[in-house]
């Protein structure tokens, strides 16, 4: 059933966070889950953020959005003892009134520094006064901050490594590229050095196949996300 066919009865009560492991390699077990939005249909169908934002943007419901994932996320790993992330957009980093809300929400919230936000590179560099605001918020919380989606080819790493950030997401199929041949090896290599040099976390996502990971693991990529170890779940596990 596709998400087009229930618009009239879309609501946020049927948007839920399914959570995904991040696991540490090197001691075969979860490191952290990353909380993603899912929209419930009446038949319990998962639908994907790509099948329903739309639908968020639509009805201006962008922050309502955020905050509805960050608490029902909030509170499902309140009392359990595990770091966890939760994606925010451009429109959150640039709204003053999500800042508000995170100030409000991690108030009495125990141990906020287990909490990470991700930003895709290109958003966290688009509106640098913007981030800067934002960043400030998370510091103020403990919160820490995570950069999703960094493309070696096209993102400016001395930029991204400068920013106030403790981990840093790179597709696995560009780790298992470094495998391959030289010019993306001297690429995975320089962007693993400097990140370990300014303590940042280099996590391998996206990983779907045993060749992806041996190669990660080669290349001494400590932490891996994806469907070869779990694909999302209502339930972290």
């Amino acid at each position: 059933m596709q998400v087009t066919e229930v618009t009239e009865s879309f609501s946020l009560d049927s948007v839920v966070p399914f959570f995904q492991p991040i696991m540490d390699l090197n001691h075969n077990a979860v490191w952290s889950y990353e909380c993603l939005a899912r929209l419930m249909t009446v038949e319990e169908r998962a639908c994907l953020p790509s099948e329903f934002l739309y639908l968020v943007e639509r009805q201006d419901l962008v922050a309502e959005f955020t905050q509805t994932i960050f608490n029902r996320s909030a509170n499902y790993f309140r009392d359990i003892n595990m770091a966890w992330n939760i994606n925010v957009s451009l429109s959150d980093i640039s709204d003053t009134t999500i800042h508000q809300f995170l100030l409000n929400a991690l108030r009495s919230y125990p141990n906020p520094q287990r909490i990470s936000v991700e930003i895709t590179a290109q958003n966290a560099l688009t509106e640098v006064n913007k981030f800067s605001a934002f960043s400030d918020i998370c510091q103020q919380l403990g919160v820490k901050i995570v950069i999703d989606h960094f493309d070696q080819s096209t993102s400016d790493l001395k930029a991204i490594l400068a920013l106030p950030i403790s981990a840093v997401k790179v597709s696995g199929n560009f780790l298992e590229q470094a495998t391959k041949d030289v010019e993306s090896a001297n690429l995975a290599k320089d962007l693993i050095n400097q990140c370990a040099e300014n303590n940042i976390v280099v996590v391998a996502e996206h990983i779907e196949q045993k060749s992806t990971l041996d190669a990660v693991q080669s290349l001494g990529v400590q932490y891996a996300q994806g469907f070869y170890f779990s694909q999302p779940k209502a339930s972290a596990e």
